[in-house]
């Protein structure tokens, strides 16, 4: 991969505030601050484009039993947020356990890889 493709296109930011599991929350900060040179928001839409390269095999994300969840704004890109509202509205999964799915699968996916998260 040529550096320039790391880059994407500009495109229109949506903001919008959601429930984040507080241990994959943790697991993004961690991400940020030790790992890469990135934000939270840009892994975010980073886990979210993962999951839409295969949204046929979309899981519903359960929530672990007593995990607690914090409420935190987020900048999507808005092709991404407008995919997501899709999947919402076809599948009847909620905005948050989408997002949460995403990022737990890339977690899962990825870790141990690419990174270690202590």
């Amino acid at each position: 991969m040529e550096p320039i493709q790391r880059l994407y296109k500009k495109d229109k930011i949506v903001t919008r505030s959601l429930h984040i599991d507080e241990d994959l929350y943790a697991k993004l900060q961690y991400l940020c601050e030790e790992v890469f040179d990135t934000s939270i928001s840009k892994v975010v839409n980073i886990c979210v484009e993962t999951l839409l390269q295969d949204k046929e095999n979309i899981k519903f994300y359960k929530k672990p039993y007593k995990t607690d969840s914090i409420y935190r704004s987020i900048l999507f890109r808005k092709e991404f947020y407008d995919e997501l509202i899709a999947i919402r509205n076809k599948k009847g999964i909620s905005f948050s356990r989408l997002v949460n799915g995403s990022i737990k699968e890339f977690l899962d996916k990825y870790q141990g890889k690419y990174f270690k998260i202590k």
